[in-house]
Formats: C-alpha cells, structure tokens, sequence
C-alpha cells in the first residue's frame, strides 16, 4: 500500500510564530513576559466582566419594565457565574505571579 505521508528529507520550516505585545529588543527585558501576561489576563478579566455587568442590566432591565418586551440576556445565569469564576482565578494566578516576581526582588535585594 503506498504512503500518502509527506517526507521529512527536505522539511518546509513554519512560518507560524507566537505572538508577542512586545517588539524589538523591549522582548528580551527581565520582565517583558510579565508584562505581556499582565495585559493578556486583565483583557480576559474586562471582557468576561462587561459580559457579565450586560446580563446584569438587562435582568434588571426586564425586572423594571413590562411583562411583554423583555430582552433576552446575552448569557444565563450558570454562564454568568462561571464567568465570575473565571475572572477570579484569572486573577488569582496574576496576583500569584507578582506575588513569586516580589519574593525574587526582596530575595536578590536582601541578599
């Protein structure tokens, strides 16, 4: 049966690469991936909060208005919640990291 699989002798390299905030020779500073995963993580916490804070008004929207235009919320109560969670962990692993950031600077500074 033949192979149908591709040769690895003459390999076309990726052209794929991670992406960065950071360009030039700012992406090799001490604190550049912080710095990235700082802005990535407080994205994610604003985002998953308007998202929550829209469902919250149109609830409170519908509780206030009468019984027949209600709108429909962008998400449910149960997506709501896990995205709550999701935001406190998110930050929680931010706080966790400054937190090891803090330790190494008072360690190298006291040392």
């Amino acid at each position: 049966m033949p192979c149908n699989c591709t040769p690895n002798e003459n390999p076309i390299p990726p052209t794929h690469e991670d992406f960065r905030w950071i360009h030039g020779p700012g992406r090799e500073e001490k604190f550049a991936s912080f710095i990235e995963l700082t802005r990535d993580i407080s994205a994610g916490i604003t985002s998953c909060m308007q998202i929550i804070y829209a469902r919250d008004l149109v609830s409170e929207m519908n509780q206030d208005s009468d019984p027949e235009p209600e709108a429909a919320p962008s998400i449910g109560k149960s997506d709501s919640a896990n995205l709550y969670r999701l935001s406190l962990a998110a930050a929680t692993l931010l706080r966790d990291r400054s937190d090891e950031h803090i330790a190494c600077l008072n360690k190298l500074w006291n040392d």
